[in-house]
């Protein structure tokens, strides 16, 4: 690979020139949390000072006291050392603390720094909420963004959705992919079909949905593995495995919990399809990740995991997979479900599998990487751009 072309506006004078502030001990990873480690990773291999600060507590509100140490990693000079260039706070704890966003915006300006949030996912698009919950958490974040100056979002789908629901004007910032290795699937091994769901287990994620799916198709071979961390909703995971051992597809359903490592590559090398169904998604970085290994993928329609999946028509064989519609309301009957469908499809006919997989290889070598990711956020967090 050739050597990175450094960023020109980098001053060497700073002990930073940006700072990502991102939530502390969540234990677990998501889209975000990879997001996040991976843009630190390619600034820094771009020539660009930034510094990661993490601030732990109980987001996305947090204590007074949490806030209070938010308040302090958003003073440009509370380190004692020159200010940074910019700071940009990811909204899992900006978006419910527009109190210390819109202080810290102020002290910026005054010494030439930008705040801006790293919107992965709105606060209120998380599932379940009560309908009072959720109107005071969707007040909180139109504080939160009125009060930054910089927003920058992980889609054009993302973007749109903060532009129709607050005018919040956004910059794109689209993950990339690292390159690795083609996954050899288990088909080629003459197994059956197998399926990966890379997601925490969380009703919004969908999983059930998909357990369901999969139970009314239990003639067709396939296995399934729920990767995906299983303490934030303990609950959800004992249903999820209640619910295969009911629809007696027990014995062909994998809950691991999360994966990482050489136990998640071995995953990926043995899956021939993933499924993100998820209600609601700014981008699916696991679907990229699929399409980098030359997997397909179905999706959820209407998320911004179809964003995702639209990456497979750089390779210019079609798309390398679906987006199944919502469930029917109120229909609790897998048979109608689309995604059911589009899971039968799959399964039963070769020639949809061969052409998936095919448009997936003809587009894992085109995938954008991090460096353009890393490119973006700074021209987005640039003093006066």
């Amino acid at each position: 690979m050739a050597a990175a072309e450094p960023i020109a506006a980098v001053h060497p004078e700073h002990s930073e020139t940006l700072r990502l502030v991102v939530p502390g001990g969540l234990g677990y990873s998501s889209g975000g949390t990879v997001y996040n480690k991976a843009l630190l990773t390619e600034l820094h291999r771009l020539g660009v000072p930034a510094r990661e600060t993490t601030v732990s507590g109980e987001w996305p509100v947090g204590s007074t006291a949490d806030r209070a140490r938010l308040a302090r990693a958003l003073d440009p000079k509370g380190s004692g050392e020159a200010a940074p260039e910019s700071i940009l706070v990811d909204g899992l704890i900006a978006l419910g603390a527009p109190d210390e966003v819109r202080a810290g915006a102020h002290a910026c300006a005054e010494s030439g720094t930008v705040l801006g949030i790293l919107v992965h996912m709105l606060l209120t698009d998380a599932p379940g909420l009560a309908p009072a919950r959720r109107a005071r958490l969707a007040g909180l974040e139109r504080d939160a963004l009125e009060a930054a100056p910089a927003v920058v979002v992980p889609s054009e789908f993302a973007a749109r959705r903060l532009a129709q629901r607050y005018g919040t004007r956004a910059d794109v910032a689209s993950p990339g992919v690292v390159r690795v290795p083609a996954a050899g699937g288990s088909i080629a091994e003459g197994k059956p079909p197998h399926l990966l769901c890379l997601a925490a287990l969380l009703p919004g994620k969908g999983q059930l949905r998909l357990v369901r799916s999969l139970g009314a198709l239990r003639g067709e071979p396939w296995t399934l593995t729920l990767a995906g961390h299983d303490d934030a909703d303990p609950a959800y995971a004992r249903r999820l495995a209640a619910e295969a051992e009911r629809l007696g597809i027990a014995d062909r359903v994998d809950l691991p919990g999360e994966l990482r490592g050489p136990a998640l590559a071995a995953e990926w090398e043995r899956t021939d399809l993933t499924v993100l169904a998820s209600e609601s998604e700014t981008f699916g970085l696991s679907v990229a990740e699929s399409l980098a290994r030359g997997v397909p993928a179905i999706v959820g329609a209407g998320t911004g995991a179809t964003e995702a999946l639209a990456l497979s028509l750089a390779g210019g064989l079609g798309p390398a997979g679906t987006a199944a519609e919502p469930a029917p309301a109120g229909s609790d009957e897998p048979a109608a479900d689309p995604l059911t469908a589009e899971l039968a499809q799959w399964l039963g006919l070769g020639g949809v599998r061969a052409r998936w997989r095919a448009a997936a290889r003809a587009a894992r070598p085109l995938l954008p990487g991090w460096e353009a990711t890393a490119r973006a956020v700074v021209r987005a967090m640039r003093p006066g751009g």
